[in-house]
């Protein structure tokens, strides 16, 4: 059978296959340990309840005060 694609076509999926083949010969790790991050999302289920800890460095994203009252 004839292949009547252009030959830069052509070219591009020899290069796009090969280039396929060489990232299929290398296993990627894992990035995220599955087991783990079940875990820790169970923790933080159990744990938060939907509080809003202040943020460890102490920075302060709120303006002092109720916001709330100054938006009236």
């Amino acid at each position: 059978m004839t292949d009547h694609r252009e030959p830069a076509d052509v070219r591009l999926d020899e290069l796009f296959g090969a280039w396929r083949a060489e990232i299929d010969e290398v296993p990627l790790p894992s990035l995220v340990d599955p087991l783990r991050a079940v875990d820790v999302v169970i923790e933080a289920k159990k744990g938060n309840r939907g509080r809003v800890h202040p943020p460890p460095d102490g920075a302060c994203t709120r303006p002092p005060g109720d916001a709330r009252e100054e938006a009236v």
